[in-house]
């Protein structure tokens, strides 16, 4: 390891887009940098994990044939439920620097190479992405979006479901079901929302997230209409939330949050506060305070937005829904 970098000539550094052939050395260092469970990292070359890849999303620096930093672009279809339009989202991740390379501006250059990649093409609208360290990006034109997170809600009894549920491990109902998930999520989007379709989106990316939050799944029906409710960390008491939901309308909205919460307090206790991760779809928060009950809300700074071609309004618009939580990045999107 170089102690400083004092013998090390900068100019020398080969910045270019990765080879296929190169794939397995960008996996060797995601997963010696990021510490990442085994087959986490092989999922962004998969072409059932990521049919959109296009070889050149992965942009990379090289330093004596030695692979040192890599900027990876992830393609992801943001849909508008209000005139059904797509758009082409560069979610990037995967920023990685080797340790003594670091702070020599190695990532910087490749995070311009990919704005400069999106903006070429013709085809990306927007780009996201999410950090701690906000001054890396504010620089290259990422804003943030804080979004309201963590809704933390002391439930009145008296909504709270007495219904018997069935709730199920979130790998085995995807495994049985993520086409019936996938129908769900997809026929009731909230104004903006990532697409995950086909299926493999859903079983390789959101089965990922949820198995590590050792996540549960309750399927319910409400007058032959569809819902699900997903709730993280069922066991940890200080941990638990209610992860994810989707439904096609307020009641029901309302039903699958009142399973959720009284699923929460039968396993922690009768004064647990239930935390929500985000905002309801159809209830705005004095309705949710009015039906639910007293709530405080915190706020996630980490995630950012940079317009690439869109016109402002359109891209303002995209920004102030993730800011008041119209739309949501849930972490089954992670990228």
């Amino acid at each position: 390891m170089m102690d400083s970098m004092s013998s090390f000539d900068i100019s020398s550094i080969v910045y270019r887009p990765l080879e296929k052939h190169e794939q397995q050395q960008a996996l060797d260092v995601w997963y010696d940098i990021f510490q990442s469970n085994p087959g986490y990292h092989e999922r962004y070359f998969s072409v059932h994990a990521s049919p959109h890849y296009q070889e050149g999303d992965t942009l990379s620096a090289w330093h004596n044939d030695k692979l040192v930093s890599t900027v990876y672009i992830r393609r992801l279809r943001l849909r508008s439920s209000e005139n059904n339009k797509e758009y082409l989202c560069g979610g990037i991740g995967n920023v990685a620097t080797v340790a003594e390379y670091r702070r020599q501006g190695l990532s910087h250059h490749l995070l311009q190479m990919a704005i400069d990649k999106m903006e070429k093409s013709n085809e990306f609208d927007i780009s996201m992405l999410g950090t701690e360290r906000h001054s890396h990006y504010t620089d290259l034109g990422w804003e943030q979006v804080p979004e309201p997170t963590q809704i933390m809600i002391d439930w009145k009894v008296n909504t709270l479901s007495n219904t018997d549920a069935e709730w199920r491990l979130a790998s085995d109902v995807l495994s049985q079901h993520s086409e019936i998930l996938l129908k769900i999520y997809s026929n009731n989007p909230r104004i903006y929302q990532i697409d995950r379709s086909p299926s493999t989106l859903f079983k390789h990316w959101v089965k990922w997230e949820w198995h590590n939050d050792e996540a549960i799944v309750c399927l319910c029906e409400h007058e032959e209409a569809q819902g699900y409710v997903v709730i993280a960390k069922p066991n940890s008491e200080r941990d638990v939330c209610v992860l994810e939901w989707r439904a096609p309308n307020v009641n029901l909205e309302q039903k699958i949050l009142s399973l959720a919460a009284a699923e929460i307090r039968k396993r922690h206790g009768p004064t647990k506060t239930i935390v929500l991760f985000a905002l309801p779809q159809y209830m705005t928060i004095d309705q949710l305070t009015e039906w639910a009950g007293p709530l405080q809300t915190h706020t996630n700074e980490d995630a950012m937005i940079r317009n690439i071609r869109l016109p402002i309004d359109v891209y303002e618009k995209i920004k102030s829904a993730y800011c008041d939580c119209r739309a949501v990045c849930w972490t089954g999107d992670y990228f």
